[in-house]
């Protein structure tokens, strides 16, 4: 079925218009647009070393986990699936404090960190598509971003009733080790400055990346207050985020709607999607060449002990 969403959208594409509108996008912009999509990362990585911080890590510096997220982040856009975040956590267990502590713990930070963006993010999204006025062709999304808000508090509500103890507890012995692990991986959650100060990270993140897609709009002369809309549809869209950086499928979410609600030109407006990938690619290729550099000279070691 997305296969054939897919071939929808790109259907009575010229090659030539296709190329044409590449050619007459306004490469200033899309800096500007690469710019932000790395500082969205920045911020990223900073939500990332909140959770940290608060499962016991704080030892760990703050530029070796902006590392190790850029790392993993790169090589999410060219892996399929999330085997990125297998590179990320094996990147950060590079540290000696993170090496010597409990793996497990790692891993949970890993998750609890995705479960954060994931959440924090859909809500802003949701939020916005039920407050905003939307056009005709996408007022569906409205019910969808309720529906899916009203589920998450749901759940949100039986998870501040459950009792973690009891719930441990229902688990078999041989896996509560590894229940535990993780769960102490997610002790943000349980930390409310931890959790606030992540909050406000993400927040900037959200924001880094919606102007980053006003500018790349702008770029190829398409109307920038679409980028929320083109936000919107990009986490729906990650859910389903099976290819590397989701190409294919985010076109397949993105064109259709674009060009039935604004009239745009199915060439121009595929072009756009593909500059998206593009621009993260890049973005996220010249970050991890970075951080992957700044690994090398300045390789991680364990603060020195207090004088006893």
């Amino acid at each position: 079925m997305l296969a054939l969403a897919a071939w929808g959208a790109m259907h009575g594409v010229q090659p030539d218009a296709f190329a044409r509108a590449f050619a007459s996008a306004d490469w200033s912009w899309v800096l500007a647009s690469a710019l932000l999509y790395a500082v969205s990362q920045l911020a990223s990585a900073f939500v990332w070393r909140c959770g940290l911080t608060a499962c016991g890590f704080g030892a760990l510096s703050r530029r070796h986990v902006v590392n190790a997220h850029m790392i993993g982040h790169g090589a999410g856009e060219l892996l399929p699936a999330q085997l990125g975040q297998v590179v990320r956590y094996a990147a950060i267990r590079r540290h000696p404090v993170a090496a010597e502590g409990c793996g497990l713990r790692v891993a949970g930070s890993v998750g609890a960190h995705k479960a954060l963006d994931g959440v924090a993010t859909f809500i802003v999204v949701a939020v916005a598509a039920l407050v905003i006025p939307l056009p005709s062709a996408v007022e569906g999304l409205r019910w969808v971003m309720g529906a899916v808000l009203a589920g998450l508090l749901m759940a949100f509500v039986v998870a501040w009733r459950s009792d973690g103890e009891r719930l441990l507890a229902r688990v078999p012995a041989r896996l509560q080790p590894l229940v535990q692990g993780l769960a102490h991986g997610g002790a943000i959650f349980a930390s409310r400055r931890h959790a606030l100060a992540a909050v406000g990270f993400q927040l900037v993140a959200v924001g880094a990346r919606v102007l980053s897609l006003a500018a790349l709009l702008h770029a190829f002369g398409l109307p920038a207050g679409a980028a929320l809309l083109v936000f919107a549809l990009m986490v729906l869209s990650g859910v389903l985020a099976i290819t590397p950086g989701g190409v294919g499928i985010r076109e397949a979410a993105i064109v259709p709607a674009l060009v039935a609600t604004y009239g745009l030109g199915t060439d121009v407006t595929l072009a756009f999607s593909l500059g998206i990938q593009a621009t993260a690619l890049a973005a996220s290729l010249v970050c991890a060449a970075a951080a992957l550099l700044s690994q090398q000279l300045w390789p991680p070691t364990a603060a020195p002990a207090a004088p006893g």
